[in-house]
């Protein structure tokens, strides 16, 4: 799985928009919108919007069948 599907749907899973992703980030929105889209981001970027995402409760993981996405939902 492309890690923009993986960001995708923890973003979705949050209940996240782009934008809003984006902004606690600190990267662009149309870096997102690509990313997610399927294109290629940096090291840096990456690492960003995880941190983002898991601020808002989202978390994942490699495993051996592939990657595991965990969403916290607050009240």
């Amino acid at each position: 799985m492309k890690i923009g599907t993986i960001i995708s749907r923890a973003r979705r899973a949050t209940g996240l928009k782009q934008k809003e992703l984006a902004e606690a980030a600190g990267v662009h929105v149309q870096t997102l919108k690509r990313l997610e889209g399927g294109s290629g981001a940096g090291y840096e970027t990456v690492k960003a919007l995880e941190k983002a995402l898991r601020k808002n409760g989202a978390r994942w993981e490699e495993t051996d069948k592939g990657v595991r996405l965990t969403v916290e939902l607050g009240d």
